[in-house]
């Protein structure tokens, strides 16, 4: 029964990730379309050095078999290459990638066994080592160059077909929900994360807007990261009640990072933040046997705890950043990752 169950969900693993993949490909053939082939080559580099790091430590080292089986590695890569500028060198691209499979899965164990969202754990590798090439003035991001739409065409409902600035991943909103619908279609993601997200931000937005905030994190990331980062199966809660919790925390604690003066990182602090706290969502907010998903005087009382928590987290992580010690922390974090990978080879 148990390898039966194993191998049950081995199978959906294999099946979310080539269903991600195939989601992935309006935004591909935008991007080429804008960029012809550079950002593909990003995304591909960060698909190669994702799967290399994943043949290298996980098939070989860890000897998991399964592991070049369910194309995790190459999901992992090229979610990791979307978050990324157009303009990202290779070598960062790579770096991305490997860091994002060797850190965020490899270290746990396997897919099913991660506790940090991998995309978002490769981008705070690159925001870590090499800050300049995602800042906002970097040529990374654009190139007038090379973009094959005149600027002053896009703007109105053309802004919604393709821009010329942002993450891979976004410089096409209809192709991020031509990929959602595909998503949902095949029941891989459920509207509860997204959409508890998105309003949760749009009130931020408009609070930002009369508080004199300005907010650099553009529509199209937030829909991006929404979409097909945070709704990851493995990082976020199983249950209804529990992925609108998540959603809803998430975007508050993108907004207080916002009025904190955090802009570039808010996503990624609070994805990682709200990983932390997935399983025991999960054990608070779960059906019960019948099936029913009513929530409970007691678990409102939990969640509200956890949420409270949760924003103390942020303003430690605001504090942390503005000294500069987040790289310190991911530094500890890689020296406990490498401690993982000895204990488990």
């Amino acid at each position: 029964m148990f390898k039966e169950k194993k191998r049950q969900q081995q199978e959906d693993i294999t099946k979310t990730n080539i269903d991600i993949l195939i989601s992935l490909i309006p935004m591909l053939l935008v991007a080429f379309a804008v960029y012809e082939i550079t950002p593909v080559l990003v995304i591909l580099f960060s698909i190669a050095a994702s799967e290399i790091a994943d043949v290298i430590f996980s098939f070989i080292l860890q000897k998991n078999k399964e592991t070049l089986k369910d194309f995790s590695g190459i999901a992992i890569g090229a979610l990791t290459g979307f978050v990324l500028a157009p303009f990202t060198p290779l070598y960062v691209a790579a770096f991305a990638g490997a860091m994002a499979t060797l850190f965020g899965k490899v270290i746990y164990g396997g897919t099913n066994k991660k506790i940090f969202n991998p995309v978002v754990l490769g981008k705070l590798f690159v925001l870590t080592f090499f800050p300049s090439v995602l800042a906002q003035n970097s040529s990374a991001w654009t190139n007038s160059n090379i973009f094959r739409i005149p600027s002053e065409e896009v703007t109105g409902l053309t802004s919604f077909i393709v821009i010329n600035k942002g993450i891979i991943g976004e410089l096409s909103i209809i192709a991020m929900v031509l990929g959602a619908i595909y998503l949902i279609f095949r029941s891989r993601i459920t509207w509860h994360i997204p959409v508890s997200f998105f309003i949760t931000i749009f009130f931020g937005y408009y609070i930002a807007s009369n508080n004199n905030v300005d907010v650099v994190t553009t529509l199209g990331e937030i829909i991006f990261m929404g979409i097909f980062v945070l709704t990851d199966n493995f990082t976020t809660p199983l249950h209804g009640f529990g992925k609108i919790f998540f959603g809803f925390l998430a975007g508050v604690s993108t907004i207080v990072f916002w009025f904190l003066g955090i802009q570039n990182e808010a996503i990624i602090y609070s994805v990682l933040i709200l990983n932390i706290f997935t399983r025991p969502i999960n054990t608070i907010f779960k059906p019960n046997v019948f099936g029913d998903e009513k929530v409970s005087f007691a678990e409102i009382i939990q969640g509200i705890s956890f949420a409270i928590i949760i924003i103390l987290l942020v303003f430690a992580i605001s504090y942390l950043h503005k000294f500069g010690f987040i790289p310190y922390i991911v530094y500890i974090y890689i020296v406990y990752g490498i401690w993982r990978l000895y204990n488990n080879r």
